[in-house]
């Protein structure tokens, strides 16, 4: 389990674009790269990625795995759903028979997969006017970027004639191997516009005006006080000093810049509020009623960058990242919730050797995010005293208070196994939660025993005693017919040695109550942990180990029983076209997902010194399970069958 700071580099995936990964080993450097040169300096958001030899295996695994999804037609699910729901709404379906087919020739003249064949890079700013900018910047095979180009040109020219005259204007400067597209909505504030440009063998989509500009010009090698390069920054130098030389990929996150850039957005937003309140009332906060925004982003502004690398050498990718705090972190008020608790001390604890994933992380300090917000409420919010009180008058009403009942025996941190017992497609597990004070964890356990059962017992249900040698008042949780389906095993719950345990039945979490009691072999002993996975030294505050050579296999599985959930549907939505396409689709994404069979394990350790929170991860790879010979396998001297021929549309 990954620290938390983590979470703040992979924010990037929620843009739409993490980093694309594989190097042959730590050699090297930012030279490696071509494209990063051409980011501009003021870019807060960047990951950057190339091709190499050291990613053969892992290139020629995706590529079975693309070839496997080309095979599934989901074009056609999707086209057969639309065209079914055009035509439940009474609309031209030939017409849109045309247009699909229109969009289908103009998607067949770019190579999707190889955009990124060599290298790809993407580069994201938030501040006026446009509110976000941001290039994406791609190196496809050298000898096919004309082409791929043309094919995207007339995609963009196509969308003009889509739209209503006027609504869209395109324009076109350049030639030859040096063209850009410019489609933008004539007199729009903020402005808007999108840009395709090719410059030589290196291909651009960007959105907004400046940072495109800069790109193009430093694609074109001009370099001056205003078009300066990310990479000859102190800033950006400084964050990849801390980590190997990349030679794969790497991102960057200027954490600092962007809460800045945000503050800013407050600022104006709760001018604006105030602007608007023409009559204010005698009790409203100086500003306006918006006035807390800003103060609600100081908040959360601890960090100032976060940067990884990644390397893949044939059958292992290593990745490193860090997550560096801003010097005065420490007085912010959120910084003893989400780094006060200290690093772990025995992490494999009560992890038996057994485990095929295990997970521990010292989490966050509850109780003191929970005391941050509400005394932020209380005095910066607009009637924030009443709130609060409203919500602990709610809590009264149903005798439950959030604070004692839970967050004040709460420790935050955590930990979790799974394990194989008796069946290789049953998985039992166990999660366990750190407690502060057992005495108060077991009367609030208790409560919720009470309650639990007073609710399961019209059902057929109860709460029992467990009855477990190892610990003592220990429940198990009897589940009604109607939730015995439910992959959670036989529920049993405890609080012991300062753990709060949950597990999905007796024995598995006997188990781990005999490994914490010295009686049985941990983790630290598992033969697969011990030559895939990281070592785990002092000042850890979060480690994580996992069995993934069957993973595809599973996950294909579950969504497979996904589709069964057609069956058990009433007959007239099973029947319903839409439903039954989309039920198809899952099917055929667990097909997909099967063919994820190249995985072997994961392993990442995670510490935090006060001031940088580092990952070190490392993902190994397995040459696939051949296929199994069936009876009818043709000999090997056969001639192949004639390939399927395409649905008709």
């Amino acid at each position: 389990m990954k620290r938390k700071g983590v979470w703040l580099s992979g924010g990037i995936g929620c843009l739409g674009l993490l980093l694309v990964v594989a190097a042959p080993a730590w050699a090297g450097g930012i030279e490696d790269f071509k494209l990063i040169r051409a980011i501009p300096a003021d870019a807060m958001i960047v990951t950057n990625s190339r091709d190499h030899a050291g990613k053969e295996f892992v290139n020629r695994q995706f590529e079975r795995v693309w070839d496997v999804a080309a095979k599934q037609g989901f074009d056609r699910d999707v086209k057969r759903l639309l065209r079914g729901m055009l035509e439940d709404q009474g609309q031209d379906v030939e017409a849109f028979d045309a247009q699909w087919q229109q969009i289908t020739d103009l998607a067949a003249g770019v190579t999707w997969s190889k955009l990124c064949a060599r290298e790809c890079a993407f580069a994201l700013k938030v501040g006026m006017p446009t509110g976000v900018d941001f290039v994406l910047l791609m190196m496809p095979p050298e000898q096919e970027a004309a082409q791929d180009f043309d094919g995207l040109s007339a995609i963009l020219k196509n969308l003009v004639g889509l739209a209503p005259e006027g609504a869209l204007m395109l324009s076109t400067e350049g030639e030859g191997d040096a063209v850009v597209h410019k489609l933008f909505v004539p007199n729009s504030m903020p402005p808007i516009s999108l840009t395709l440009a090719r410059h030589k063998d290196v291909l651009l989509v960007g959105f907004g005006p400046a940072m495109v500009e800069q790109t193009l010009a430093l694609l074109r090698g001009q370099s001056d006080a205003a078009t300066a390069a990310l990479v000859s920054t102190d800033r950006f130098k400084q964050a990849l000093k801390r980590l190997p030389a990349p030679t794969d990929g790497f991102y960057f996150v200027d954490a600092a810049r962007l809460m800045a850039q945000f503050t800013e957005f407050a600022q104006m937003a709760a001018q604006m509020a105030a602007a608007a309140e023409t009559q204010p009332a005698e009790d409203a906060p100086p500003g306006g009623p918006a006035a807390f925004l800003p103060r609600a982003v100081a908040l959360l502004d601890l960090w100032d960058y976060a940067a990884g690398v990644e390397a893949t050498d044939g059958m292992k990718t290593t990745s490193e990242n860090i997550v560096v705090l801003r010097e005065d972190a420490k007085d912010r008020p959120l910084y003893k919730g989400l780094y006060g608790n200290e690093p772990i001390r025995d992490p494999l604890k009560f992890i038996p050797k057994e485990a095929t994933s295990a997970g521990v992380n010292n989490g966050f300090d509850f109780h003191a995010i929970y005391k941050t917000i509400v005394e932020f409420i209380e005095k910066e919010v607009p009637e924030g005293k009443d709130l609060v009180t409203q919500f602990k008058d709610q809590q009264t009403q149903v005798e439950f208070s959030l604070e004692e009942d839970v967050l004040s025996w709460l420790g935050g941190g955590f930990a979790h196994f799974a394990a194989t017992r008796g069946s290789a497609y049953v998985q039992e597990w166990v999660f366990m939660l750190n407690v502060r004070d057992e005495q108060k964890a077991n009367l609030a356990l208790e409560k919720l025993s009470t309650r639990l059962n007073a609710f399961l017992v019209p059902q057929n249900g109860a709460v029992e005693d467990a009855k477990l040698e190892a610990a003592e008042g220990f429940k198990r949780v009897i589940l009604p017919a109607f939730l015995a389906m439910l992959p959670i095993g036989r529920p049993i719950y405890g609080v012991k040695d300062n753990q709060l345990f949950v597990g999905s039945g007796p024995e598995i979490v006997t188990m781990a109550l005999e490994v914490g009691a010295g009686q049985r072999d941990s983790f630290a002993k598992n033969e697969r942990y011990l030559q895939e996975g990281l070592p785990v030294g002092q000042g850890v505050t979060g480690f994580s180990f996992e069995d993934l050579s069957r993973w595809g296999e599973e996950l294909g599985q579950q969504l497979a029983m996904a589709g069964l959930m057609q069956m058990f549907m009433p007959p007239e939505a099973a029947r319903n076209p839409a439903i039954s396409t989309l039920f198809s689709m899952v099917n055929k994404v667990g097909r997909v997902v099967k063919s994820l069979d190249f995985y072997k394990s994961s392993c990442s350790v995670s510490t935090f010194d006060g001031k940088i929170s580092s990952t070190k991860s490392v993902i190994n790879y397995q040459e696939p399970p051949k296929p199994a010979p069936t009876s009818q396998e043709a000999p090997a001297d056969a001639e192949a069958a004639p390939a399927e021929e395409p649905e008709k549309q």
